[in-house]
């Protein structure tokens, strides 16, 4: 199931006056002209264990091509829902392919053209990593209130794995990435992992409507996209409610003209224009569980030590 939170949502296959926040990263973070590394926890089920497993999972821009390298830092993560494959990009009148090749990095920003299906055009797709510094902050930056707009402060994955000391605090050379993403158009972006068991789009959005048991609002609205905008797609959108945030889901229905059937596939929405996240802690949440090496090195002997 593909989940996209806090609208406006934006793919990351991830100027304001920030403390810490520095200039050009000059290769102290783990990252240098063209290469950068952004470093996040996630968290399955081993079933073998019979208990939760956690990996670290380190993601790796260069200049040319993109790496996933995967840890286990807690039992046997599986990683099947993790996507490292080449994506199909559907757009108003527009397809094309968003491939882990022919990408440009410079600094913290990461360029990933998107290539038009049988032609040479192609649509400008980046990421800024906007960088803040870490060094020396504890769980307490981040404050959960009663819901999503009264909650402040700085998330970290000290909050997200509350089993560490409350008094950890991150080492000097720590900072998160915090992506700015800059997309020429707005597309949908998919692949085979992404295939749904669904025999038609209309089935999907029946499903993607009944995903929430309580009384939240939504909307859902259908159109048309790809070539011609012959592919039928949908977008059904849960507002915010109580403590949780927005949800946003998306499906598409298409054929590669490898077979006769049309397959129904969950996808990312990514929107035209810059899609900058909070980088206030004063006025919300900032988002900082993309981090580099070294805060990434801190984080996975605390997690191993604790859990």
């Amino acid at each position: 199931m593909n989940k996209s939170m806090v609208l406006p949502i934006a793919l990351s296959l991830l100027t304001f006056t920030l403390a810490g926040c520095g200039g050009e990263d000059d290769g102290i973070y783990g990252s240098g002209n063209n290469k950068i590394t952004l470093t996040s926890f996630d968290n399955s089920y081993d079933k073998q264990a019979k208990d939760s497993a956690i990996a670290r999972i380190d993601e790796t821009y260069r200049t040319g091509e993109r790496e996933i390298k995967i840890k286990n830092i807690v039992n046997n993560y599986s990683n099947q829902g993790l996507n490292t494959l080449d994506r199909t990009v559907l757009a108003d009148n527009f397809e094309g392919r968003l491939d882990n090749k022919n990408i440009e990095v410079d600094n913290r920003t990461v360029k990933r053209p998107i290539y038009e299906k049988d032609s040479n055009n192609k649509l400008d797709y980046e990421t800024n990593y906007k960088m803040l510094n870490l060094s020396g902050l504890q769980a307490n930056s981040y404050s959960a209130g009663t819901n999503i707009n009264n909650s402040r402060g700085i998330l970290t994955d000290l909050n997200n794995y509350p089993k560490i000391q409350a008094n950890a605090e991150f080492p000097i050379g720590s900072v998160c990435y915090i992506p700015v993403v800059e997309s020429e158009r707005s597309f949908l972006a998919f692949n085979d992992k992404n295939k749904t068991g669904y025999t038609s789009l209309d089935k999907w959005i029946d499903a993607a409507e009944d995903r929430f048991s309580d009384d939240r609002g939504y909307r859902t609205s259908e159109f048309g996209v790809g070539i011609g905008n012959k592919q039928k797609a949908a977008q059904v959108t849960f507002l915010e409610y109580r403590n949780q945030p927005a949800y946003q889901y998306n499906g598409v229905e298409y054929n590669d003209g490898t077979n006769d059937k049309n397959a129904i596939y969950e996808a990312n929405y990514v929107a035209e224009g810059v899609i900058n996240p909070n980088t206030n802690s004063i006025r919300g949440v900032v988002d900082c569980t993309i981090v580099n090496e070294v805060a990434g090195d801190f984080l996975a002997a605390q997690i191993k030590r604790y859990y």
